[in-house]
């Protein structure tokens, strides 16, 4: 591997923030949510990058991306969220149906160039793609297929998806770290015994046999690792099967992927999938977007399905503390990095991820002054 790393200052320059929106954020496939969100006659409004988006389904149950601006006279048509309906703007009620052309208008006799073909006032539209259930957009025009870009992790987002069926638990919270530190973060486990002492330390669900989890870099832009489960959290979970039932996709490890550049999808044993997408806000902050989605189970009771709710909820609890754990101990880097001057020490084997998400960004954002 080469020896090129993200400096200090990419952490905190706004005018390398900015360069980052224009250039990293542009070019590449960003997360944007998931089709089981999108069910029945919604829209939703997001920002990804430095782009107000609308997202929606066409009448083929397509996902369609649109620049979240009437073309009219240029209002924001919805706000951040779902939103049920129709799009319509707040500003003079221009309806547009799930192609983003304009439907219906008040007074539609005094646009008569718009009347005779809509078409051409079609809203601004981006490059949208999916893999199984997960949503991506390209805000740039043109750059490979989501299929080429995502390599490997295609297929795993694909297997991911079935079953996928609810969204369980969902929040958002804001950092006051550059979402690149957040990132780093999610893909080091050097840091759990001085970081998560009272949490991860203390789950029995991870094996202990071996001394580091298994680490993947079939692609040059994303990474993954697996951790066995441990044997006796397994056959709980053989011995509990009667009564909760099946699930489309069981595994028997922990399993953390890094999509390049904002999106980690984890799983324990496969019963549900944590999503989480890391957004720029500033240079200094950024804003994190968690779902926890449920899949189906096949042949359960109403004494398996308690039995998993309660194991939801206690899920749910502890995602809450260790992101509280995270934030703050990203907050402190963040407080570091922004008076350093040399590249960070990278630890061989134990952050050889956040080695790779290096390399990946560079290449991806090359940095002025670093060959």
């Amino acid at each position: 591997m080469s020896t090129q790393q993200i400096p200090p200052r990419a952490y905190v320059d706004s005018a390398h923030h900015e360069n980052e929106l224009n250039g990293l954020f542009r070019q590449s496939w960003i997360f944007a949510g998931l089709k089981l969100e999108l069910q029945g006659n919604v829209h939703q409004g997001m920002r990804l990058g430095n782009k107000d988006i609308l997202l929606q389904c066409d009448e083929s149950g397509k996902p369609r991306a649109f620049l979240n601006v009437c073309s009219h006279r240029h209002a924001r048509l919805c706000e951040p969220g779902k939103h049920r309906g129709y799009v319509r703007c707040p500003y003079h009620s221009w309806v547009y149906d799930k192609g983003g052309v304009p439907l219906s208008m008040p007074q539609k006799q005094a646009f008569p160039q718009v009347v005779a073909e809509p078409e051409k006032f079609r809203l601004h539209e981006f490059a949208c793609e999916t893999a199984g259930q997960f949503i991506f957009v390209r805000m740039s025009e043109s750059g490979p297929s989501l299929r080429d870009y995502l390599g490997s992790q295609y297929g795993f987002l694909e297997r991911a998806s079935e079953g996928m069926d609810t969204v369980l638990d969902e929040f958002r919270e804001d950092v006051a770290a550059n979402w690149k530190v957040v990132i780093e973060n999610a893909l080091e486990g050097y840091h759990v015994p001085s970081v998560h002492s009272g949490t991860f330390m203390e789950v029995d669900g991870m094996s202990r046999e071996k001394d580091a989890p298994r680490f993947f870099f079939d692609d040059a832009r994303h990474s993954h690792l697996e951790h066995d489960a441990n044997a006796d959290w397994v056959a709980r979970f053989q011995r509990m099967e009667s009564r909760i039932g099946r699930w489309p996709w069981r595994f028997e490890h922990y399993t953390h992927h890094h999509i390049f550049p904002n999106l980690t999808v984890t799983s324990f044993m496969g019963y549900s999938f944590h999503v989480q997408r890391f957004d720029p806000t500033t240079a200094e902050t950024s804003t994190v977007h968690s779902r926890t989605i449920g899949v189906a189970f096949e042949g359960g009771t109403e004494a398996g399905k308690k039995m998993m709710e309660h194991i939801y909820a206690d899920g749910h609890a502890f995602t809450k503390k260790v992101f509280a754990e995270d934030g703050g101990i990203c907050a402190k880097v963040q407080a570091g990095v922004r008076n350093a001057t040399k590249l960070a020490v990278l630890g061989e084997g134990i952050e050889d991820r956040v080695r790779h998400f290096h390399h990946a960004y560079v290449a991806a954002q090359p940095i002025e002054g670093q060959e």
